[in-house]
């Protein structure tokens, strides 16, 4: 029986978009992501499934309640990192920073240990796989952050789409669960979720996870909360007062980020419905358990 996870990268709409372009974190206000998260739970009990939360650290310090009601239901909570930074813009003090204090503000506001890490961006790449012994030396048992395939903003090329033990440089071990890709017509496809399932039709998606079901092939579901959100997406909200913008530009962007997301929960459902779901700690656990470590040389990937 191929294991399916379902995780949610827990970030705010608003806040980020205010962060990457107003440059500064503000409190998100508009209750969005109160609505997103209920949404989601309710889901998730529906389906009786067990989801992994990466808990991005700058939102969880102004609703440490929603953080409490997630882990409160049962879901696995991981860590998103703290200031969603693109973690190849980051040197390593800086980066060991951003995981330790994301890892402290968990903690303390769940009291549960954690095991698992996703870069913002999946901004693991080839040139910055050392973050993967940071990770290893914090404690954490696996990491989930990336694309076996070359994209434009961020994947490597030839890595493992597999679920995998690597023995690192610093003699430690971690489990990486990549994202979910498939072949077809002689090319490979990211279908791990996000934007990926919001675009894609709900037949193909049931196909594509049909023949995972059938190979017995392990796949991973990322999404994002709002994209589950019951109501529409207003970028021009989240802009500070009197700020100036082109209504023609705020138009293209609301078409982009609401196009084909009310399909998104039923797509979800019938997913939770039809497969076999488990938490990622569970399944980098198994991973542990029935392989033997691969080496994976990082200054010469």
């Amino acid at each position: 029986m191929a294991n399916s996870t379902i995780s949610i990268d827990w970030e705010d709409f608003g806040q980020q978009y205010g962060k990457y372009h107003f440059g500064k974190v503000t409190e998100p206000v508009h209750g969005s992501i109160e609505r997103q998260t209920r949404i989601m739970l309710e889901l998730l009990a529906e389906t009786n499934t067990k989801a992994t939360f990466f808990i991005l650290g700058h939102l969880a310090a102004f609703r440490k309640n929603l953080v409490k009601d997630i882990a409160a239901a049962g879901h696995e909570m991981a860590l998103h990192g703290q200031n969603h930074e693109a973690m190849f813009t980051l040197n390593h003090q800086q980066a060991k920073e951003d995981i330790t204090a994301s890892y402290k503000i968990v903690t303390d506001i769940t009291g549960q240990a954690v095991y698992g890490y996703r870069a913002p961006y999946f901004s693991i790449k080839k040139e910055n796989l050392w973050l993967l012994e940071i990770l290893a030396d914090t404690g954490l048992t696996y990491d989930s952050s990336i694309f076996p395939m070359e994209l434009p903003r961020y994947g490597i090329a030839g890595f493992s789409p597999y679920d995998t033990l690597y023995k690192l440089p610093n003699g430690k071990e971690i489990v990486e669960l990549p994202m979910t890709t498939a072949s077809f017509m002689n090319r490979t496809w990211p279908v791990a979720g996000g934007g990926y399932i919001r675009l894609m039709p709900e037949v193909l998606i049931k196909r594509v996870f049909k023949n995972f079901e059938k190979s017995r092939k392990d796949s991973m579901i990322y999404m994002h909360p709002y994209e589950f959100d019951s109501q529409k997406i207003e970028v021009s909200s989240n802009y500070p007062a009197g700020a100036n913008y082109s209504k023609l530009k705020v138009g293209a962007l609301n078409l982009k980020w609401n196009m084909f997301r009310p399909s998104v929960t039923g797509k979800i459902k019938t997913l939770l419905q039809s497969h076999n779901f488990i938490t990622c700690q569970q399944k980098a656990e198994l991973i542990k358990q029935n392989s033997k470590a691969t080496s994976l040389s990082i200054d010469t990937y």
